[in-house]
């Protein structure tokens, strides 16, 4: 920020892109990249839909900088769990120190409905490319980070999907608890009956 000659203050490009991405976050994951307009989040942050378009170009590369934003956030996040370590239980892994760092990230619905409207919008190509390069850039992290087998890192991402749609549900009680059979009991059906027409 900056103060003009009239005494007030102005942010600076790079503060207003940020703004508007966090904004633009809320919206996209509230309408998806389809039904989400510029001119409603430039208005929610109180600029013109111009200037919106002066800073990203196009819709497409807000919703791809929104997209690169929620990525990195979940880097952030699980890279913090990593480098703090266990506490006092040593037998606690650093996969699962990130693990429950992700479940507590998936109280942020916005942030988790931003994620998967990325996957729902990888029709388009360059959605698609950059949702690609975030996820590897993602499952590089928590391999060179927990240090972890091929095997438990593809369950790390298995078990982590099956949190995104329970989040997503809105499954009660706490993520630790959520689980297929769990929801299967609250639509009054079994393993055994799941999966027959």
């Amino acid at each position: 920020m900056r103060m003009n000659a009239t005494g007030t203050t102005r942010h600076t490009a790079d503060e207003r892109r940020d703004e508007i991405v966090v904004v633009a976050l809320r919206e996209f994951a509230e309408a998806g990249y389809s039904g989400t307009s510029t001119d409603t989040i430039a208005s929610a942050v109180g600029v013109s839909q111009p200037y919106v378009f002066q800073l990203f170009g196009t819709k497409r590369e807000l919703f791809l900088a929104v997209v690169r934003h929620g990525f990195q956030r979940t880097r952030m996040v699980l890279h913090e769990a990593a480098t703090r370590g266990p506490d006092d239980d040593q037998t606690c892994t650093v996969l699962h120190l990130m693990g429950s760092a992700y479940m507590r990230l998936l109280s942020d619905r916005d942030l988790l409905r931003v994620q998967l409207q990325a996957y729902a919008a990888c029709g388009d190509d360059d959605v698609r490319q950059v949702v690609r390069e975030e996820f590897a850039a993602l499952y590089a992290l928590v391999k060179q980070d927990s240090g972890a087998s091929n095997e438990e890192i593809h369950q790390f991402f298995a078990e982590g999907m099956l949190l995104n749609v329970a989040a997503a549900l809105e499954l009660g009680g706490k993520p630790e608890t959520w689980s297929l059979s769990g929801l299967l009991a609250e639509q009054g059906l079994s393993a055994g009956t799941a999966g027959g027409a």
